[in-house]
């Protein structure tokens, strides 16, 4: 029987997607009305993913790698930004992704539905603060018994440590839990090397990788009912 329930955060529960697309749509707007806005994304999100491995190994703290990302961004347009500029757009991004923050439909819901029946951790890669900060604002927290971030263990999905240590926080064993992501390789990959089983959230209905195979998924968090024998294993 499943005890533990383990959820993925960004773009999992909490839609991360949608709040950098909001604050980004705003920073182009105002700062890069001239360039086209899906090559502005592109380059953003490209350089989104290299200054999130330089944060969480320590190389760079988080607002110095807001900034530096803008100045990559801008600079692949061929627009040169001062340092007041890039301050500036660096500050409107967070201001805009902050005012944007919300979880994905249903998370609330699944989390209540699940909590009667197993405990509930989440194992995201991140910063504890960010992660912590996100889960109280979308009303996330008290539904959630462990946080286990990759910035405050020391230790990043999909390594198998993270996930060792969220199944010791909730006192079980790896055959009593599940994991629900929607990164292959971090949450599906990573959760079965740990000895759990795994379930696939794929909202966007991508291909399925063919290894590992059988992999269970979810293309959405309702109806709650519905998805409380997927998770607990009884159907």
């Amino acid at each position: 029987m499943t005890r533990a329930v383990l959820f993925d955060l960004d773009d999992t529960l909490f839609d991360h997607r949608r709040s950098a697309r909001a604050a980004l749509a705003e920073v182009h707007r105002v700062h890069a009305p001239g360039t086209a806005f899906e090559a502005f994304e592109r380059h953003h999100t490209a350089n989104l993913e290299l200054m999130h491995i330089e944060v969480l190994a320590g190389r760079i703290d988080l607002d110095e790698a807001r900034r530096e990302r803008f100045r990559r961004v801008f600079r692949a347009l061929d627009v040169t930004l001062s340092d007041p500029e890039v301050d500036a757009v660096a500050s409107a991004y967070r201001s805009g992704y902050m005012i944007a923050r919300r979880a994905l439909d249903g998370a609330a819901e699944l989390l209540a539905a699940v909590r009667p029946h197993a405990r509930i951790g989440i194992v995201t890669n991140n910063l504890l603060d960010e992660q912590r900060d996100k889960l109280a604002y979308c009303g996330l927290a008290p539904l959630v018994d462990e946080l286990v971030v990759s910035d405050d263990v020391g230790v990043s999905k999909p390594e198998r440590r993270i996930f060792d240590i969220a199944l010791d926080r909730l006192g079980v064993r790896a055959e009593e839990a599940v994991m629900v992501g929607d990164s292959w390789a971090n949450d599906i990959v990573g959760a079965l090397g740990a000895g759990i089983r795994a379930v696939w959230f794929n909202p966007d209905r991508k291909p399925m990788p063919p290894e590992p195979p059988g992999i269970a998924q979810m293309h959405s968090l309702t109806p709650s009912a519905d998805l409380l024998s997927l998770l607990l294993g009884r159907g």
